[in-house]
């Protein structure tokens, strides 16, 4: 069993929370909006997946350093925008050779630099891996049959 933080709260970051819990990890949501974690604490769901109900097992936190802390991986799933941002509050939270899974899509507009790229810049001493895949949070949330790559 694997302590896994999730960095981001939207659908695909719950659908993904919701997959590894029911694989055998310990899972943690963090959101950077306060309301959004209390929201979800408080109804055990997602707005964006009203058929899901988080269960009681699955932490939810506003604070980085506890959604980091002690992980044997990081899921970053924050929308492409914010890749930059929240890798570089991320960073000194993040030991060396701490494993980050980005899950976004996209590149930076301004750089063209890939979103594995620009983790890469923001967390030197991370080890970036990259999950994408012909597949949607919905599917994922239900447990559907669908695809994805990891590298």
């Amino acid at each position: 069993m694997a302590d896994i933080g999730i960095i981001g709260a939207g659908s695909w970051a719950a659908a993904l929370s919701l997959l590894l819990h029911e694989n055998g990890h310990r899972v943690c949501i963090w959101s950077a909006l306060p309301e959004e974690i209390e929201q979800m604490r408080r109804t055990r769901s997602h707005g964006m997946l009203p058929d899901i109900r988080f269960p009681e097992e699955i932490e939810f936190t506003e604070d980085l350093s506890l959604a980091m802390k002690d992980r044997d991986l990081l899921v970053l799933a924050v929308p492409s925008v914010y890749v930059r941002r929240t890798a570089a509050s991320m960073e000194p939270f993040c030991r060396l050779g701490q494993r980050i899974v980005n899950v976004a899509k996209g590149i930076e507009e301004s750089s063209l630099k890939t979103l594995s790229e620009i983790i890469g810049q923001e967390i030197p001493q991370a080890d970036v891996a990259v999950l994408s895949g012909p597949s949607h949070a919905e599917e994922v949330s239900r447990s559907l049959p669908t695809t994805c790559v990891a590298a």
